[in-house]
């Protein structure tokens, strides 16, 4: 008996302060959210963008399992010009991205040629007689030389990965 009348005495309790509490009409809840956008405005400087129907038609056009292109599907935006940009096809993409590579190959070929050219040098003055074996001068050029043939093989590595790249997408 005692913990039904505990049982009974806390729903009364929570029913009578429920009834209590003063409820929010939904012009107050209105007002206050318009008075939390303003300040929200002020603080940012500026008027937020609205969606409209026309921004939602034109993302997309496509379900999850099956995306579109993203491209609109009706007309196009309001703020187009009639000379815009087209979209560019597969094959374009395909050729741009092959263009792009082979200019990274020759760049990175021009560097071997270059590194090589160097290396030669080096070793051509490492190799002249009539420098003392014991030298700094000698000592230095052994340095640079090092450096030279470690930045030639950095280079050639570069130069076979690019092969690799472009063996993957066929661009040979």
């Amino acid at each position: 008996m005692r913990f039904f009348t505990r049982s009974l005495l806390t729903v009364s309790a929570v029913a009578l302060a429920a009834a209590v509490a003063w409820p929010q009409s939904l012009g107050e809840i209105a007002a206050r959210e318009k008075e939390r956008q303003e300040k929200v405005k002020k603080k940012t400087g500026g008027a937020a963008h609205v969606i409209t129907e026309d921004d939602l038609r034109g993302r997309g056009a496509g379900t999850y399992s099956q995306p579109g292109t993203g491209t609109p599907a009706a007309s196009p935006s309001p703020g187009a010009s009639p000379g815009a940009e087209k979209p560019k096809t597969d094959e374009e993409v395909r050729a741009e991205q092959e263009k792009a590579w082979r200019s990274r190959l020759q760049q990175a070929q021009d560097e071997v040629a270059r590194l090589s050219g160097i290396v030669d040098s080096l070793q051509s003055e490492l190799g002249d007689a009539t420098v003392g074996a014991y030298g700094t001068g000698r000592a230095k050029a052994m340095s640079r030389m090092d450096e030279a043939q470690k930045a030639l093989a950095a280079a050639k590595q570069k130069v076979d990965d690019l092969q690799e790249e472009g063996r993957r997408s066929r661009f040979r």
